[in-house]
């Protein structure tokens, strides 16, 4: 039987869990909506914590920002893994959008981090391969079913989606989720067998 001091441990656990995660919550929204110029302590007050709470948890706002992507690299891992369930050719255009339209919501965080040189392939390598599998296992599938052009790696998938958050940025779109949906249609189309 667990001690009354296990019990309350594993009660901070799941607290600090639930803080971090209103922290990234709260900072994925601000900076979406506001960009990277929100402070730490203003993140904080939106998420009703305390200053120190995020900065125990994020040191730094690069801090803060990276973990904000690598968590939505999270989500979009998740979101493949159950697409990859159902059998559906077009899971992979599902996904594809997926991954534009956060990437297109994000543009200032994307920003950001290009700025600060970091690589998500490298500071992130785990979560970015196996995204970048969950891809492949989706485009394997498509081009099974002759959804998806047979030439087309997914390297060239990745580097397709990667373009299209450059059309996006270019168009001014970033704000504009439809416009932006519309681009990332456009982009996408090409991957599919012409009859």
């Amino acid at each position: 039987m667990p001690s009354l001091e296990t019990e309350k441990t594993r009660a901070l656990r799941a607290d600090a869990r639930r803080n971090r995660d209103r922290v990234l919550r709260t900072a994925q929204r601000l900076f979406a909506e506001r960009g990277l110029a929100v402070s730490l302590d203003e993140i904080a007050r939106h998420a009703g914590v305390g200053p120190g709470t995020v900065h125990r948890h994020f040191p730094t706002k690069e801090a803060l920002y990276l973990a904000v992507v690598i968590d939505q690299l999270e989500q979009l891992v998740a979101e493949a893994k159950a697409l990859a369930a159902a059998d559906d050719p077009e899971a992979l255009f599902t996904q594809l959008t997926r991954m534009t339209a956060m990437g297109a919501e994000n543009a200032t965080v994307k920003s950001a981090l290009m700025a600060a040189e970091f690589d998500l392939r490298t500071v992130a390598a785990d979560v970015a391969a196996e995204l970048t599998d969950q891809v492949a296992h989706l485009l394997a599938r498509a081009q099974a079913a002759g959804a998806v052009r047979a030439d087309v790696t997914v390297d060239e998938v990745m580097a397709l989606v990667a373009g299209t958050f450059a059309a996006i940025r270019h168009a001014g779109a970033e704000s504009d989720p439809e416009r932006s949906a519309h681009l990332a249609r456009l982009v996408l189309d090409g991957l599919r067998v012409r009859g």
